[in-house]
Parts: structure tokens; C-alpha cells; sequence
């Protein structure tokens, strides 16, 4: 369209010019012919007019679409621009997070293992504890223990002696136990009397020894009804 509009302006100059040019000559001549080409010379000057609107139109239209094509190729451009920074905050947001299991890993695992060998540690401070505490136990003179057991409560002791009576039931193991040795072999009035959280593989008769806390006395009433009272024992170990 703008190629058609700049001829029709060139062919609409050359005819207003020409026809311009001959109605003055008709004019100084006076041959009557000058007020048609006058009347050419302005319709020639018209279509100057419109090809110059259309040459016009069209020039506007091609920067609109030019200013549209650019604001277009802008738009991709900062589109794209826009993607690759989201995708590299993405990718930053990943790797910080990445970043942040691992570390939180390994501050769980060295969390862990610290707790375990902490707990090892105590555990073998108790066991070590145990052992020191069993290496210093010591029995306490019978006649002193039946005496006033409850004024050794809480003393932590050992005994060596034969088994007299054995009852077991509910994870629970009861034992009269005759902890004086004579020329006749155990003295059966020499009772101590020792409960264990558990059960055992011995019976009656049994020599073993036996690791724990005194509580006090027991009180039980014997088969002819007399009431008896022993030194009693909690054991914490029986071999």
C-alpha cells in the first residue's frame, strides 16, 4: 500500500504541474481551454492528497506493528530473562535444602552416636560399679544380723549358703537359706531369708552365693504355728 500511494503522489504532482503549466499557457492564449485544465490541476492535487493519506496510514500502521512486534520480542525476551533467574532460584533453594538435610543428617547421626556412647559408657560405669560393689560385699555377723536386721537396711552384702527352701512363682524366686557352715555341715538355725526378681535353676540343698540389699525382717508362721522372723535380703544376683 505505501509503494501504490507514493506513485499515485508522483503521477498526481506530474499531472497538477502539467496541467498547472497549460491552463496559465491556455490562459495567456485566451483559447477558452484554461479553467479545464485548471480543473484538472486540482483533481490531480486531490489525488496527492489521498495518495499522501494513504502513504500515511500505511506508515502508521507498519510502526505499529513494528512498536507491537518490538514490545513483543521485549516481552519474550524478559519472559526468558524472568524463567532463568526463577530456575536458578529454584535450583539455589534445592541445593540449599540439599545442603541443609546433609547437615541435619550428620548432626543426628553424630547426635547418635554420641547418646550411644554415652549410654555405653554408663553402662559399663554400672557394670564396673557392680563389680566394685560385689568385690566389697561382705557378710554381716549372723547373730548381729538377726539381732536388729532393720538396722542394717540398706547395706548392701553377701552370703555363701545352702538352699533349705525354695519357692518360685510370678518371675518371683523366695529362699530360706542357712548361711552358718559347722563340723556338721550348714546350721538350719541360721536362716536368712532372700527374695530375687527372677527365676533360677536351683533347688534344695543347693550351695550358692547370693549378692544383695538388706530391707529388714521377714515375718512368716511356721508349719506348727510359731511365728518366726528372719533377716531378709533383696538379691540382685544368685550363683
Amino acid at each position: 500500500m505505501e509503494i501504490l500511494g507514493s506513485i499515485l503522489a508522483f503521477l498526481g504532482m506530474l499531472g497538477f504541474i502539467t496541467f498547472l503549466i497549460m491552463g496559465l499557457l491556455a490562459l495567456v492564449k485566451k483559447n477558452g481551454t484554461a479553467k479545464k485544465k485548471f480543473k484538472y490541476s486540482l483533481m490531480s492535487l486531490a489525488v496527492i492528497i489521498i495518495a499522501a493519506v494513504v502513504v500515511g496510514a500505511t506508515s502508521d500502521s507498519t510502526t505499529s506493528e513494528s512498536a507491537s512486534s518490538k514490545a513483543s520480542e521485549e516481552s519474550a525476551e524478559e519472559k526468558a530473562v524472568r524463567e532463568a533467574e526463577e530456575k536458578q532460584q529454584a535450583e539455589e533453594e534445592a541445593k540449599k535444602a540439599e545442603e541443609e538435610k546433609v547437615k541435619a543428617e550428620a548432626k543426628a547421626k553424630a547426635k547418635a552416636e554420641e547418646e550411644a556412647m554415652a549410654a555405653a559408657k554408663a553402662e559399663e560405669k554400672a557394670e564396673n560399679e557392680a563389680e566394685e560393689k560385689k568385690a566389697n560385699a561382705q557378710p554381716i555377723e549372723y547373730a548381729q544380723f538377726k539381732k536388729n536386721p532393720d538396722r542394717h537396711t540398706g547395706e548392701y552384702v553377701k552370703y555363701e549358703g545352702q538352699i533349705i527352701q525354695i519357692m518360685e512363682g510370678d518371675d518371683l524366686t523366695q529362699i530360706r537359706l542357712a548361711v552358718t557352715q559347722d563340723s556338721f555341715g550348714w546350721n538350719s538355725n541360721d536362716l536368712i531369708f532372700v527374695e530375687y526378681d527372677g527365676l533360677t535353676d536351683f533347688v534344695e540343698d543347693d550351695v550358692v552365693t547370693i549378692y544383695g540389699e538388706v530391707y529388714g525382717s521377714y515375718n512368716y508362721e511356721s508349719q506348727a504355728g510359731w511365728d518366726i522372723t528372719l533377716p531378709a535380703v533383696l538379691a540382685d544376683t544368685i550363683e
